[in-house]
């Protein structure tokens, strides 16, 4: 009789609805043909905040909204990314590149104490090295696409390196908000909101919210930059502001974007030129097909269907 009751017991739990169950594997969100739940987007919270711990900072609902346009934008790229690519391959040596960078971003020391931080976030190394070969693929596509259409005026870059020489190069840290206006949506009204919340909550969180670019997740940080690498129009509005200074939007080919300055130097170094001009570049290259990958986003984005559920 003992066996029976709790048989009885254990059929009558299991026909019982699980409230919680169903809240947790509800669909969220159809894009295109594919889905994202509440279950993809708490996984992608516990990514974020283990790769960015100052997003713990932000209220549920906000963290929920990054976390949701971060599958969003994933899921974009990678639908795009199948139609061009017959395989998703990339070398395993390529993606312990990045890795390695997130590795000493959040200062662990090994692999091997990457995958026990990951494990106690409740994720897989393998669901990072997903992420990374989408964003992989998605640059390659980008560059097979747009590289013939970078433009850059390597005797005006010359002639700036040798000037400079001498007097030594100039380096800006720099974090950015890089903003778009919708159909439906007034310039100076997102511009007044952004400074709202940059006066009330500091740029990066801002960043963290609004930026349509990937750097959003690194609270806009883009790093050390050399000012010769910088586009004319970006340089003249930030050159004559100083350390803790915030742009005016500048105008870019796909939005807007604001810069902050949170340090910046003057290095005394033998120039090699050549090394210099290839290294700049380089950096000009990349941030025309940032520029790219943006405009080319927006438009695939405009052609799916997104439907909130």
């Amino acid at each position: 009789m003992k066996i029976l009751r709790i048989l009885l017991i254990l059929v009558s739990i299991l026909l019982v609805p699980n409230k919680s169950i169903s809240i947790e594997n509800r669909i969220v969100l159809k894009i295109g043909n594919e889905i994202i739940s509440s279950l993809d987007i708490e996984k992608e919270t516990r990514y974020l905040l283990s790769l960015n711990p100052n997003t713990r900072n932000l209220s549920k609902k906000q963290i929920y909204s990054i976390s949701k346009n971060s599958l969003i934008r994933e899921k974009i790229k990678k639908k795009e990314i199948v139609r061009h690519f017959d395989k998703m391959n990339v070398e395993q040596s390529t993606i312990d590149k990045f890795i390695n960078n997130i590795i000493n971003k959040i200062n662990l020391n090994s692999k091997k104490e990457f995958q026990n931080y990951l494990r106690k976030n409740q994720l897989a190394l393998g669901y990072v090295e997903e992420k990374i070969k989408i964003e992989i693929l998605w640059n390659q596509l980008i560059y097979l696409k747009f590289n013939s259409k970078v433009k850059i005026n390597l005797n005006e870059i010359k002639s700036q390196i040798l000037k400079n020489k001498s007097l030594g190069t100039k380096k800006y840290f720099l974090q950015e908000i890089l903003f778009d206006i919708k159909n439906n949506d007034n310039f100076e009204n997102k511009y007044q909101l952004l400074q709202k919340n940059i006066e009330e909550q500091g740029f990066g969180r801002t960043a963290l919210l609004f930026s349509v670019s990937d750097s959003s997740k690194n609270n806009g940080k883009i790093g050390w930059i050399e000012a010769n690498s910088l586009n004319k129009n970006i340089l003249n509005e930030i050159k004559n502001l100083g350390v803790g200074g915030v742009s005016k939007p500048i105008t870019i080919p796909g939005g807007f974007l604001i810069l902050k300055i949170l340090d910046m130097k003057i290095e005394q170094k033998n120039i090699d030129v050549e090394s210099e001009l290839k290294k700049i570049k380089q950096s000009k290259t990349n941030q025309q097909l940032n520029q790219f990958s943006l405009i080319f986003y927006n438009k695939i984005k405009k052609n799916i269907n997104i439907n909130e559920l």
